[in-house]
């Protein structure tokens, strides 16, 4: 029978250790012993660099041992006292021990500091390069009581910081479905390295005059499942395995190509939308990997529409904000599907080149039967028409709830009412027609 830890990792299904996770697993239980014995506490810091893997595909992996090496030494320097050490683990993941904390709010300081030494720029030649740091936490004396746990629940708190605005997580026990799900993320590095992704297009319907005008390219299992895959997991996945530029190109030229067939065997001239969280705007390659696609299949830049979630993200990145202006220049358009982003968000994206903003109804439970949540819907749409963006609502329940959505202003809709995520041949043959 099969071990667990408190992180909820099978131990007998674990990799084996590198020569340095084992050096640093042991010092690392030492010092549990000292704290131990001497009552004190001590926190283990993942920090992912975000940036190792890109440099490794780039410039090659000499390269990135380099750029390691400089950021470890910098958070010895920065953050690091003379008892407190470090563990090179993975490619972009640094573990530092502080050796001894009166609480965690010594812990987060230490995160903070992390991340801004981490943050800087790393020039390579003549090129900027700025890393995507995450920072997890796991302190001791707590739900860990060896080395290999205590490192584990701070590489869960790492990947749930990836998804917050501060990029740090202190761990606790509601991170452990996700510690759970790591599985499944190694389930789907392999399905990126085999190319076993599918596509799948759910239609999109002008609510001005009742017809079909684009399609989604949704990703899913290719390996006769049914579940989707969410696009953010997907590039976490792919970034993990140094597989993003595969990812997107392959990605790319399915949807396109499947947009340039529905156009010559159904006459649907439909634009196409590929959701791309914000951290993909930061692949090196991907103003090219589109150029490329359109060429490729010969589309008109105007019939891509790339929707970006992770606007927060993106706020704090001017790679990605220039991913996004070259984009626009030839043409592609740009449309923002976050149904978390913040009301400040609203003036940023003003002065930027989006041409529609999705709004996911669910948020708002049974707004067709309350007239201040109607009201407050269409403020918003006028709002946004205000700004020149389309306001295109998802989620939307029947027929009647999408009449009055386009008496409210709504220009756009996605619904599964109107047609579910499908593949090409289904889709052709259901809209051929319309």
């Amino acid at each position: 029978m099969s071990s667990t830890d408190p992180a909820g990792v099978d131990k007998d299904s674990a990799a084996p250790l590198s020569p340095a996770e084992a050096t640093f697993l042991e010092r690392l239980h030492r010092c549990i012993e000292q704290r131990q014995a001497d009552k004190q506490s001590l926190a283990v810091l993942l920090v992912d660099c975000g940036v190792i893997g890109r440099i490794d595909a780039l410039w090659g992996y000499q390269t990135g041992d380099a750029v390691r090496a400089r950021i470890a030494a910098g958070l010895r320097a920065e953050v690091l006292r003379p008892d407190d050490f470090v563990g090179e683990l993975g490619r972009d993941d640094i573990a530092c021990v502080l050796s001894v904390v009166e609480g965690p709010e010594l812990a987060l300081l230490a995160a903070e500091k992390s991340l801004r030494t981490v943050s800087g720029p790393l020039w390579l030649g003549e090129a900027e390069v700025y890393a995507s740091p995450s920072v997890g936490i796991a302190l001791f004396p707590g739900p860990a009581d060896s080395a290999e746990s205590l490192l584990q629940q701070a590489r869960c708190a790492c990947s749930v910081a990836a998804d917050l605005t501060n990029h740090i997580a202190l761990y606790n026990e509601a991170q452990v479905s996700r510690a759970a799900s790591l599985l499944e993320e190694g389930r789907l590095r392999s399905a990126i390295a085999e190319d076993a992704l599918d596509l799948v297009f759910q239609p999109q319907f002008d609510l001005r005059f009742g017809q079909i005008m684009g399609v989604e390219a949704m990703l899913r299992w290719g390996d006769g499942k049914r579940e989707l895959v969410s696009m953010r997991d997907a590039i976490r996945a792919a970034e993990a395995g140094g597989m993003v530029t595969k990812m997107i190109s392959a990605l790319l030229n399915r949807a396109l190509r499947n947009c340039s067939e529905f156009r010559q065997r159904a006459g649907l001239d439909l634009r196409i939308a590929i959701n791309l969280p914000a951290r993909g705007l930061l692949e090196p390659e991907l103003f090219n990997l589109v150029e490329r696609a359109l060429r490729t299949w010969s589309l008109r830049p105007g019939r891509l529409m790339i929707e970006i979630e992770d606007i927060a993200v993106l706020e704090a990145h001017a790679q990605a904000q220039l991913a996004i202006r070259r984009l626009h220049e030839i043409g592609v358009k740009l449309s923002v599907d976050d149904a978390r982003a913040k009301l400040s968000s609203l003036f940023w994206l003003a002065n930027m080149p989006f041409q529609e903003l999705k709004i996911d109804l669910s948020i708002a439970h049974d707004w067709a039967k309350q007239a201040r949540s109607e009201r407050v819907l269409n403020s918003f749409v006028e709002l946004l028409h205000h700004l020149k963006l389309d306001a295109v609502a998802i989620d939307v329940a029947d027929e009647a709830a999408a009449t009055r959505l386009a008496e409210l202003g709504f220009d756009f809709m996605q619904a599964d009412f109107k047609g579910p995520p499908v593949e090409a041949e289904e889709f052709v043959a259901r809209f051929a027609d319309l």
